[in-house]
Formats: C-alpha cells, structure tokens, sequence
C-alpha cells in the first residue's frame, strides 16, 4: 500500500531525489544580449575577487537548467585536459581571462601517509595570471605525466545574475586529476575554487578563476594495477541501454577454489553467457564456463561460491530476476544452484533442491542462522523500476519480497522469511550477515533503496527483531551495499553503509531548504549525503562524522573492508558508477 506522505508535496520530493539519478535537462534560451570577448588586457593581474549575482535568478529550474550546461561544459573541457588536448584548452576560457595561477604555490604543509604516500598542501596567496598563462599551468601540472586517468571539473554549486544583456554566474567547483607519473609512481591533486562565467557566442566561458584550496598526493609506484587483459579476465559486455540490455544490468561476481588445487578462481554472471575463470597459478586464468556446466542461465544478479551439501567441495548459487504479468504468470529466470562434483564440474541442481522458485533478486547471503551446520541462504528482493516505479522517495513499500531459504540438511531448500518475518516489502538491494553483538548466533543487515535500512538481531531460537532504529543505523537513503568489520580496532564490528551522494541533489536542497517541511529534511539531506560509517559501541552504535573520511563515493554499490596495505587495518573498497550514455555527461 503506498505510504501517504501528505506533509510534502510529492512533486518537491521527486525532484529533489530524481536529481540523484539524473540531471535536469539544459536547453534555456540564449540571451539576445550576448556578451562579445573583450579587448584582451596586458600588464599584471590584480587580486582575483568574484562578486556575487545581485540580483540572482530564484527560479530553481532556470537556476539548474543553466548550472547543468555549465556542468557539462566543464566536463567536456575535463575531457580535453585527460586527453592533453592544451591546444584546445584555452577555448574554455575567454579571450580576457584572469586567475589565480596553479603553480608555483609555497607549500604550506607536507603529511606523511601509508605505504610511503605524501600530502601537501599549499597556500592560494598567489600570483594571478592571464589565459595563456592558466593554460600553461594546466599543461605544468598534467603534461609531464605517463598517463591521466581522470581530470575532472565538477561543479558543486552556482548562482546567476538576473536581468541585464549580460548572462553570468558565480560558480563552486572541485578540479579533481589523477594520473600516473613518469617513474611508476601516482599522483593526485584536488582544487577548490570559483569560477566566474559568462555566455559568449552561444556557450559559456570561464572569464575568472579565484583559488581557494590546492592539495597534491603523491605515491611512489603503483600499489596496485589493472591486469585483467593480461590475466585473462577481460571481457567487454553490451552498453546499457543498448540492444540486449536495456532493463537491469547483471552484477556481482563470486571466488572461490572449485576445483581444489588451493588457488581462487572466478565466476561472473554476464550475458549472453557466464564466464568461470580457472586460476593456473601463474597470474593467468582460463575461462571453462561452458566445460565446467555453468554457463547458463544467464544475466545472474547475484552469485555465491558455498558448500550446500556439506561434501566439502565449494558449490555454487546465483540469483537471479523474476516478475509476473498482469495475468500472474511468470516472466525471467529462477534461483539456479550447481553442485560440484569435488573437482570442479557442476550439475545443475535447482530443482533437486527446490530452488526452482521465481524470485526479483539482486544479491545473496550465505549464513547458518539456525545454528545447525548448514548454510542458509539470504536472497534480497528489489523491485523492477521498468514496470513499477518506488512508491515513495523516503520510504517506499512495493518492492519485491525477500527470501531466506533454509538448509534441509542438503536435501532441499524452504523459504522462512514469510514467517520470521524477513521477506517484507522494502527495495532490497544488499545484505551483511555477522554475529555483530557477540552471541553466538548470526545477525543480518539489510541494505534498502528509497528508504530505511534493517538490522535484525538473530534471538538464538530462529527468529529475529528489528533493532535497526533502537541501535542508531537505519540510515535511511538509498542503500546499495553493506559490511561488517572492526574498523577501529577495539574487537567490535562495526558497520560500512555504501549510499549515492549526488552534488545535484545538495544543491537543489540547498536551495529549497527552508520551504521543506522540518520534518523532511533530515531524511532528504541524508539520501543526498554518500556513504556510512557507524562505530560500534557499548549501547548501539555512533555514525561517524563525514570529516574522518571514507564517505564520498559518487553513485556507490557494494563496498568490501579488507587490509589493502598489510597495516593491521581495515580499509574500504567501494565500487561505484553508472550507465553513461554517448556523452560523458549523459548519464
């Protein structure tokens, strides 16, 4: 049933969080009054002071129509800077330009960090240059580099002038480059400044830059690098969006030793076909899916490599999407189970088990939560926004069910979450099992999109209880994926929450804050906000402050806490991104 949320319009809320999935749509007319380049100047640059618009443009979506084309303007030029197209860089900014230069900063501070790391910081006092001087900073800091990865302008917020021929506005926006140096090593360096802008000849060029922050990280080698061509694990899917995948992308991977020479291998849901990559123990692999029994079905949303049967082998399930029509008749794949004969060929096993059941799943949980020796599984149950869209942006109810199948002692499979009360109706994405509070028995957290999430603490007879709110970690958002681990170091696990962040989003909340009900916006601020981070505690847990770090991670999915740099530490690893279109801002 849809949850009533009369105390805000529907229409505010929508447009606050469709703006974590998508731009708004850039097409304003262009001013009759165009501003033309002016005489360039020569001699020194004075000190760089952008006045704000004053008047500014109030209306929201005349304020995002034009941020979003400076946005993409911006990262159209963060192309040409990865590319090192200098040349064409300088079209960005205008003829009369002025800026704080880039380079030669004094340094103001130098931290050491892991693995022989360097930070340093500098002061922004100083000297402000002209175009081609900028230009040639950017080349000073990128050029020299083996390789850029990234070189990104991205625009955090911005206000325009109203009224007037001219069309200008004040700009927010973090410059963010990585790249590899030309001894092996990395470095990074990330900016905090203000741009001015003004709409000449039909596009919007940068006319002042005012500096607020420069940092640069530095890294001696590379700690760690993509092989996957070199390895034998690469392999090019079908675009998003194009023919042959234009619902939901298949996710997730499972590892694991299927065949017993004491080495991981690899098995990957894909489409047309699965792929499992055999480790032959000099840094290659050799893809068998089809020799080995499990190259389809295919388009599995969720894989596990598990001993089902308890016959010592490591045996293999994935889940996958299944919905009704409006006639109740069944459309997509079942659950699908494979066992392994102990040398790493699989039979298909699904409906000796029972898991021939048509479930919307996305992801998957092995746990024995009844404590008797046989794994359990956790199927979490989403929705299919093709059809049917969340029925609320803060807490939606029509998502698919969730399932816990019970181990009958490796002769089958039943569904219990219907009456331990697990299955529920939230868009479930991820889930994490651990005994969080010390027991002795196995707890489960559930990550949900479009609203709270779920902890529900095992009572040791085979039933649980919610005690998300009562312990501090509903962390209601949009919820992608979860894990457990004692991050501090003082022997509880504590919990990492993987969420969107959206600079869209924050920006339209910024601007309609005080016309939001009080009670709302809480829950919206935090659905724009990005990753969590909860300590444990004596009596519940303690969401740590964005300033520690290991927060912002874009359009976040699952995360994995392990020891990256063999410290004795935790560390997080968070996937993230989104479908891009042709454009690199068309996502």
């Amino acid at each position: 049933m849809p949850v009533s949320r009369s105390a805000v319009s529907p229409s505010v809320i929508g447009g606050v969080l469709l703006a974590l999935a998508s731009a708004c749509s850039s097409g304003s007319d262009e001013s009759a009054g165009d501003a033309r380049t002016s005489a360039v100047a020569t001699g020194p640059v004075g000190k760089i002071e952008i006045s704000d618009p004053d008047p500014r443009i109030e209306d929201l979506e005349a304020v995002e129509s034009d941020t979003e084309e400076v946005a993409d303007r911006l990262l159209d030029l963060g192309l040409e800077l990865r590319a090192r197209n200098f040349g064409k860089v300088g079209e960005w900014f205008a003829d009369d330009f002025e800026g704080d230069r880039l380079t030669g900063l004094k340094v103001a501070q130098t931290d050491g960090l892991h693995l022989d790391a360097k930070r340093t910081e500098y002061t922004c006092a100083g000297v402000a240059g002209r175009r081609a001087e900028f230009v040639a900073d950017l080349e000073s800091l990128l050029g020299n580099w083996q390789r850029c990865e990234l070189a990104l302008w991205k625009t955090k917020g911005a206000e325009f002038q109203r009224g007037g021929r001219l069309r200008w506005g004040k700009v927010h926006v973090k410059l963010h480059f990585i790249g590899d140096t030309q001894a092996g090593g990395r470095e990074e360096i990330n900016a905090w400044a203000w741009i001015r802008v003004e709409r000449r000849a039909g596009l919007w060029s940068v006319t002042q830059f005012q500096l607020e922050s420069l940092e640069r990280l530095e890294i001696v080698g590379r700690p760690f690098r993509d092989v996957s061509i070199a390895a034998g694990v690469a392999h090019r899917g079908i675009r998003y969006g194009k023919k042959g995948n234009t619902e939901d992308a298949w996710n997730g991977a499972a590892c694991g030793d299927v065949d017993g020479d004491g080495l991981w291998d690899i098995f990957v849901p894909s489409y047309p076909d699965n792929f499992l990559y055999l480790n032959r123990g000099d840094g290659t692999f050799i893809e068998q899916a089809e020799a080995r029994g499990v190259q389809g079905p295919s388009a599995g949303t969720g894989a596990l490599f598990l001993d089902l049967d308890n016959d010592g082998d490591q045996d293999l399930f994935v889940a996958h999407r299944a919905w009704q029509d409006e006639k109740q008749g069944w459309h997509g794949k079942t659950l699908q189970a494979y066992l392994n004969d102990g040398q790493g060929n699989f039979s298909n096993a699904t409906t000796q088990l029972g898991l021939d059941v048509h479930r919307y799943g996305f992801s998957a949980t092995a746990l024995d939560y009844d404590g008797d020796g046989w794994v359990d599984l956790f199927v979490a149950g989403y929705g299919r926004v093709s059809t049917e869209h969340n029925d609320d942006w803060l807490e939606s109810r029509n998502g698919r069910p969730n399932s816990l199948f019970r181990n009958l002692n490796g002769q089958g499979f039943k569904d219990v979450a219907p009456e331990l009360g697990l299955d529920g109706e939230r868009w479930t994405y991820a889930a994490a099992a651990a005994d969080y509070d010390g027991d002795g028995d196995t707890d489960l957290y559930a990550a949900n999109d479009f609203g709270s999430n779920q902890l529900w603490e095992n009572q040791g007879d085979g039933t649980f209880r919610d005690v998300a709110a009562e312990l501090g970690v509903t962390d209601q958002g949009n919820g992608m994926g979860c894990a457990w681990g004692d991050l501090d170091g003082d022997g509880r696990l504590d919990l990492y929450v993987s969420n969107m962040s959206s600079t869209a989003g924050n920006r339209i909340l910024a601007r309609l804050w005080e016309s939001l009900p009080e009670g709302d916006r809480g829950s919206l601020k935090k659905a724009a906000a990005g990753n969590s981070v909860f300590f444990a505690g004596e009596d519940g847990f303690e969401r740590v402050p964005a300033s520690a770090g290991g927060i912002g991670a874009n359009w976040a999915w699952s995360t994995a806490l392990t020891d990256l740099d063999n410290d004795g530490c935790l560390d997080v690893f968070c996937v993230n991104g989104f479908a891009t279109g042709d454009l690199p801002h068309d996502t």
